[in-house]
């Protein structure tokens, strides 16, 4: 019954009209960025738009809602707004949070090659999508939310810098030069 509770929980959530527009916007902006940074690092082009809609839907979540989850949430002073909690997993929330992050780690660690530098990158996103639910009184700011994120994204650059070892990602810097081939 968790799968198809945690997939109803996605669904209300993706349903919300600000959350879509937000993930289209984001996948098309943030996508084109990592597009446009793939080429330009000679980073390999698909895991990092891939990388860039993980990390648009990870924002579209989390900020794109409208409205507040408990109005008086809303009347408290901001940096009171938090919730201090442990790292679980028995709840919906707690493992949609725990799977929030994985695909932009996941495709960003196939793009970079720095696992440190992604994990780095995801706890440091964590936070700063909880202190600005707290600033703006959108979701809740809840450390549980950070430590669920932050440990998914770590498994998932850890999945991916294996599978790197085992299948090396091709980026523009590693293919063979057309005039090398030609004789």
């Amino acid at each position: 019954m968790r799968v198809g509770q945690d997939a109803d929980l996605a669904e209300r959530i993706l349903n919300q009209p600000l959350v879509a527009a937000a993930m289209v916007a984001g996948c098309v902006v943030i996508g084109f960025a990592a597009f446009v940074l793939a080429g330009w690092r000679n980073w390999p082009r698909v895991p990092a738009v891939l990388a860039g809609f993980g990390l648009a839907l990870a924002l579209a979540v989390t900020l794109g809602r409208s409205g507040v989850l408990d109005p008086d949430i809303a009347t408290m002073d901001p940096f009171r707004r938090c919730v201090e909690n442990d790292f679980a997993l028995a709840s919906t929330k707690q493992r949609l949070n725990f799977y929030m992050l994985m695909p932009f780690a996941f495709f960003a660690t196939l793009t970079v090659r720095r696992p440190l530098l992604v994990m780095i990158s995801c706890a440091a996103l964590s936070a700063g999508i909880e202190l600005t639910q707290a600033l703006i009184a959108v979701g809740v700011c809840d450390s549980q939310d950070f430590y669920n994120n932050t440990a998914g994204g770590v498994i998932a650059v850890a999945a991916a810098w294996a599978i790197g070892l085992l299948v090396p990602v091709r980026g523009r810097d590693t293919e063979p030069d057309a005039a090398t081939t030609r004789r």
